[in-house]
Formats: structure tokens, sequence, C-alpha cells
């Protein structure tokens, strides 16, 4: 066999079997996975384990079923679908030689290191996949702590670092005292295109245009966008365009996801249009690569791209065997410079994702809890050590900082030395241990120890406190259109917290504005959920999808598990037993509440679920029959019951009897929450504006505008570039808005704002300060509306 020119010199060179950490940067497609199976097999020849650290859980189980057929040894696949109450992993971690799993199960079994002593240092080779995530937060801090870890355990493990766009391969290498390789090398060469457009409202024309070229030419596409909204359009638009085309994302559950890519691996596809989810890992059969969109999301809003994900995407063009070369097609309007430079490959730098202070603190308790710092010197010696310290972004005043402040929290404590002369030696408190063991931002637990004690929370402000936590996952942000709905809907929901004044539910919280409405939203969600509502009716009213829905229960369901263990440890060190007659204690609403999100089941009908052998399943099925709590159960005929599937005679007299007995011991009314009265801190203000639409002047404060030659203005940080031009006293855009009639269009806001329009300026400042006073309650539209740091409006 005919190995490719890199492959070829890396194995003549035998950086591989060097004895030495080795990054490889190397296009995609160009063989990276290759020789890393081959470094690994020669490494499970003499009898020694290797780790492959894969970014995705589908990815980890589709390298893991391919080596098990091709390596005569045990692999075995660890990510988050197995093990903690899930399905037991396929090969155990002590038999399995070759392990792959993702960055996190990695980092689980450092934090629990002397329980997988037994082959931890049998390890002599980790493979760290798309090693560029050591960038991304909270993730890569997350990774490089593991792999810190890692090192110290085990002082002979090598590490192998495969990425295709690293701006500091050097940095990196030297770092971690690596010898490092660099190919430019592609089995396909990459034709780069650009496809200009002078408005937004003409990109459509001209992606259909470029795929019906690649496709008549017997090629298929694949369309990266800004997000899942705009994927499902651009696909209808193909599909009206007589094209095959299907759309990818995140939002969609896991099988019609695979479906979608085995269908599309199977040429039965022209187009696959996707956001990130496809930018690594799969290998699909493309030759085109489309850029529809150069800008993303930042979490404040729309930045250009970086180069390394531009390459990332369009480094999937090109089928070795199939195509002379691949195509890169950007899509940008005809004033655009910056799309040109894609090419040149010049990749952002890796900067270590421990800078942000948040994710040092975690691994800061990681450290302690594990036991491989003691004392503040050998903290300050370790994260010395650390990429973020390498690149001078780490002081060592920041670690002591840190420490201070973890001291203070209650988290971090100092114990007598032994012998009296020895230094002190720091512990994680029994709390600290919590965030430890649940993998929680230290932040998490603050919030959670914050307003554990609040008096009266109801089932509501149990959700929205989980909700809050910069661990509760994914995100689902408000639109405008929602806000008005959403107050309705949170006047008529039980709450204590929201008949706080807003001042003092922002502190409590710690959100900004619109984290608080997304926090809202998400609590709202939950709560309908535990009263049975099916996920695809809430996603069709509350403009999300069902896999969101699925996902944010599974968060919240984890969090509530580590918040009541939170409890239940406070509980222990206060020799509080934790249950009191007659009174629902925080420890015990929050299991419950767990349940409730987890069977989605109400407050009373989660009660069935306390009987011995009734679980989520059949706790919805006696509902179904009319048994609709615990108290009920007590007083059911055993003889009824035993009519339903799956309960004879003797576990129906059970079930009864145990009902009876917990029902005396904690009454199904002490859960009940009836409705309020309306809320007054839940509702909708919309500030008047004259003169112009408050969402769009909103929308306009987060644009940039920048002058162009004659009297034009190129308006950048929304989903596309637009340019107005000014004639007179009258501006025109050439946004679809703008064309539908909407002559003060964000844009054309944004500019009038830039030029200095009194009156508009003074309205966009009324509308930045809001009406919210301390006294002002919940007001939805001053939240949506707070322009935070990053304001446009300042700098004009």
């Amino acid at each position: 066999m005919t190995l490719p020119p890199p492959q070829t010199e890396i194995l003549e060179s035998g950086l591989l079997d060097s004895g030495f950490s080795c990054i490889l940067q190397m296009p995609t497609g160009s063989g990276k996975t290759w020789l890393a199976e081959q470094a690994m097999a020669r490494v499970l020849e003499r009898g020694q384990r290797a780790i492959y650290l894969a970014p995705l859980r589908a990815l980890a189980m589709e390298l893991a079923s391919k080596w098990q057929q091709r390596l005569s040894v045990p692999v075995g696949v660890f990510t988050g679908d197995f093990g903690a109450g899930r399905a037991a992993y396929p090969v155990p971690f002590s038999q399995a030689r070759l392990l792959v799993m993702t960055p996190e199960r990695l980092d689980a079994c450092t934090r629990r290191w002397r329980a997988h002593w037994d082959w931890l240092p049998e390890v002599d080779l980790v493979v760290v996949d798309e090693l560029h995530l050591l960038g991304d937060n909270p993730r890569g801090g997350r990774l490089e702590g593991a792999l810190s870890r890692l090192q110290r355990l085990n002082p002979f493990v090598r590490l192998l670092g495969l990425s295709a766009t690293l701006g500091n391969r050097g940095e990196l290498a030297a770092w971690w005292g690596a010898v490092e390789y660099h190919s430019t090398w592609r089995p396909v060469p990459l034709r780069w295109r650009i496809a200009r457009y002078r408005r937004a409202e003409d990109k459509p024309a001209l992606l259909v245009e470029d795929v019906r070229r690649c496709v008549a030419a017997g090629g298929r596409s694949l369309v990266f966008v800004q997000s899942r909204r705009r994927a499902e359009q651009l696909t209808e638009v193909l599909r009206a365009a007589g094209l095959e085309a299907r759309h990818h994302h995140a939002g969609l559950d896991p099988a019609p996801r695979r479906q979608v890519e085995t269908e599309f691996r199977q040429q039965r596809i022209d187009v696959l249009v996707a956001t990130a989810t496809l930018e690594m890992g799969l290998n699909l059969p493309v030759r085109q690569v489309v850029l529809y969109d150069l800008q993303q999301f930042d979490g404040t809003g729309f930045v250009p791209l970086p180069v390394s994900t531009v390459w990332q995407r369009v480094g999937r063009a090109g089928r070795p065997g199939l195509d002379s070369e691949g195509e890169a097609v950007l899509l940008a309007p005809a004033w655009e410079k910056r799309a040109k430079d894609y090419e040149r490959g010049v990749f952002e730098p890796i900067r270590s994702a421990l800078a942000d202070e948040r994710v040092l603190a975690e691994q800061l308790l990681v450290e302690i809890d594990a036991g491989l710092a003691q004392t503040p010197e050998q903290l300050q010696r370790i994260f010395a050590r650390s990429l973020a310290a390498w690149q001078g972004q780490l002081p060592a005043t920041t670690v002591t900082r840190i420490l201070e402040t973890l001291r203070a929290a209650g988290l971090v404590r100092e114990v007598d030395p032994d012998p009296p002369a020895a230094p002190s030696r720091l512990r994680t408190t029994p709390l600290a241990r919590v965030a430890v063991r649940h993998q929680l931002d230290p932040a998490t637990l603050l919030l959670w120890q914050r307003l554990s004690s609040q008096a009266e929370l109801t089932w509501f402000d149990g959700l929205l406190i989980v909700a809050s936590s910069p661990d509760c996952e994914p995100v689902l942000p408000v639109s405008f259109e929602e806000l008005e709905p959403l107050a309705d809907r949170l006047r008529m929901e039980p709450s204590r917290l929201l008949r706080d004044p807003l001042t003092t539910l922002r502190a409590a919280l710690d959100l900004s504005g619109r984290q608080m409405l997304a926090a809202l939203k998400m609590a709202l969600l939950l709560r309908q959920l535990t009263r049975g509502v099916a996920t695809e009716r809430l996603a069709a009213q509350h403009d999300c999808y069902a896999f969101e829905l699925e996902r944010l229960a599974d968060s919240a369901e984890r969090l509530l598990l580590a918040w009541a263990d939170l409890l239940a440890t406070q509980a222990r060190t206060q020799g509080d037993s934790g249950w009191r007659l007659g009174t629902v204690t925080p420890r015990e609403r929050v299991v419950m509440l767990g349940r409730m999100v987890g069977a989605r089941l109400d407050e009373t009908a989660v009660t069935l679920t306390q009987v011995k052998g009734i679980g989520p399943m059949l706790a919805r099925r006696l509902v179904a029959a009319g048994i609709t709590d615990l108290a009920v159960l007590a007083r059911t005929d055993p003889a009824s019951l035993a009519y339903l599937p799956g309960i004879t005679r003797a576990r129906a007299e059970r079930f009864v009897a145990d009902a009876g007995l917990l029902a005396d011991l904690r009454p199904v009314d002490d859960y009940r929450e009836t409705l309020p009265e309306p809320c007054p801190s839940s509702r909708f203000e919309s500030l008047p504006v004259a003169g112009a639409d408050p969402y769009r002047l909103r929308r306009a404060l987060e644009l940039w505008v920048q002058p162009v030659a004659g009297d034009g203005y190129r308006v950048t940080g929304g989903t596309d570039p637009h340019q107005v031009w000014v004639v007179g006293e009258t501006c025109r855009c050439d946004c679809a808005d703008f064309h539908k009639g909407q002559a003060a269009c964000k844009h054309v806001l944004a500019v009038r704002l830039f030029r200095r329009e009194a009156s508009l300026r003074e309205q966009a400042t009324r509308l930045q300060s809001g009406s919210a006073t301390p006294d002002a309650g919940l007001a939805l539209f001053s939240l949506w509306s707070e322009v935070g740091a990053t304001s446009r409006i300042t700098a004009l």
C-alpha cells in the first residue's frame, strides 16, 4: 500500500516511536487518525494501554466499534451514555486495553484516581483529538486539568495531539515538551471561491445556483449556517428548487441526525444544511462545502467566524479517490474584504481556558480534593506549569486570591500539620467535595448554598434556581415576541422569589437581564414537563426543539441530584436529620423535584414513586387508571389494582400497605401548591419610544456602523452585514425589513444613532436605562432591553 507523503514521512522519521509527546498539525482528511491508530497499536503490542480522547460521544462510539474489529485487544468506550445509573460499560475500565473516551470522562477518572489506580499507571499513550479544544471555555479548562493530573500520576505517559488548526503549534509543543510536525498536504486539493452578493436577500438564490452546479457534476454539498432556524429555512428553499436537501443541527434527536448522516453517506441526499454539529468528527462524502454565513453568535452579538472554524468546515470538502479537487465556497457581501483572508489559513492561537477565574477555581478544588496539592505552595507549582501561566495569563497572585475566596466561601479549610513543625495542610470541605464529585462549577454550589435556606420556596422557585446555575444546559434564549406570553405565564406560577424586588432577585441569582429571562423560560418549561405536557407541544409553543427540552430535563435532573447531595451533606455536618414531620424540608423538596423532572409527574402524582417497586413508568400507568397520588393508592382495593398489567395480587397488597404507611408520615397535601393571586412582579411593560419601534431600536444598539465611500455606511453585528445609503435626510437599506416597508429598520436606526441624531439618542438612552427601579419588580421588557458593557451606543 502506498501511503500519503505525510504518513510516510512521519513513519520513516520514527516520530511516533521517539518516546516524546508529539503534536501533529495536518489538514482534515490527511490521515491523522490513521497515524494515531498506528501509534496506539504499537503501544498495545507492548502490553501497555492507550487512551483516545474523542470530542464527541458519537465519534467515540464509531471509533471504538471500528477499532474493536481491527485490533486484537479489548476496546472500551467510556462516555456519558454509560455508567452512573445508565447502561453498564460494554468493557470495564480494568479490562480495556484501548480506552476510547470523551475528555469529560478522563476528567472524572483523574478526579477519582484512586478508584482507577489498577489501570492508570499502565497507560503509555493518550491521543488528544481536536487539540484546539484546549481553548474552549469551560471544556478546555477541564481537559487541561485532566491531562495535567494524568501526567503527574503517570510521569511516563506520552501525549499525541491532533489538529488541523493551531495558530501557536510551537508554543503548545514547547509547553508539552513535545516534538511537532506540520503538513499542508491534502489528499484532495482544495479550491477556494468567494460568491459575492449585494443584498442579503440575494443569498438563497446564490446558494441554489452553486449547489445545483455541484450536484449536476455528480458531487454533493455541505452547507454551514449560523443557526438552526436558518438550516431549516434554507433546506426548504433548496427543496423548492428541486434538490434533495436535509438539515442537521443539535436541536434534533440523535436518531434523526444519525438517519440523515446515513442517507447522506448512501448518496440519497444532494445537499446537507448544518450548523456546527458537523464541524468535526464525522466523515461525509462531500465535494463542496459552502459557508453561507461568515459570522457566528458569541453570546452577546454576531462576530466574524474565526479562521480555524472556517478551515475546520471547508476541510470536509473533497472525497479521496472520487474527486480531483474539493471546493470551498464562501458567501460574502460585495464590499467585504476580510473573506479573502480566510484562504491564507493564519489560524488564531489557542489560549488556555484556565485564564477564566471561574474555570481556574474549579480546578483548584479538584487538585486539593484529589490530594494532589496539600499546600498553597504546591498549588502554585502545579498551576505555574499550566498553559495559562506559560502564556502569561496567570499571575501567581491569582491562585492565591482565588484560594482565599474558596476559604472564605467555606469550600477549603486548613488542618493542623503533623508533625507540628510542618506546614498546615489544605483540605476540601464536605460541601466542596459535592462540587468535585458532580463536576460542578463552584459558583453553582455557592448559588444553591445561598438560596437553600430561603423559606417557602415553591416548586417553580427550585427549578428557577437550577435553571440559573452556571452548569445548567442548554440555555434557551427568549425572543422579543415571547415576552408578553412569558409574563402571562409567570403571573400564574406560585413563586416566592418573583415577589422580591428586582434588585434582590438579580443579586440572589447573579444573572444579567437576558440570562434571567432565559432562566425564567427554562424554569417554566421544566415546570410544564413536570405537569405532563409533551415535549413536542412545549417545543412548538416556546420557540425551541423537543431534543433541547430533553437535554434540559436531563441536565436539571442531574443538578437536582447534586443539590440534594449538597443538602444531605449540610445536614450531616450540622447534625440535622433533614426530615421533620409536618414540614417539607429543603432537601426533601429538592429530592422530590428531581423525581418530578425525571418522571414527568406533578408534585402529587410523584408521591407514588415513594413506594418501593413503583417507578416512573408504573406511576404514570397508575395515574392513567385514576390512582393519582399516594393517598388514593392507600385507599385502593388491592383486587382492583391487580387487574393492571404487570401487577400481581401480592404486589398490589404490598403497594397499598406501604402507601398507607407513607401517607401517614407525609400527607400528600404537604406537597400541594395552589395558584396564587397574580404576581405583581411578573409583568410586561412596553417602554413608549416615539418615532422608533423599541424592539428594532434595542437591536440597533448591538450593531457596528462603519462609514464607506460616499454617503454609505456598512452595518455589521447582526445575522448578515448590510449597507445603508443616506440621500439628503432619507436613509435606505438593502435589508428585507426595509424593502417590506419598514423605513426605520434596525440598520437605519443604527446609522441614525451613529450620525448623532439627538432625539433618537435620547430615546435609546431611555431604552437602555429601562424603567426598572429597586421596587419595580420583574419588568421583562427592561430585562430584555438591558445592554451590557459592550453596548455600541457608548462608543457612538
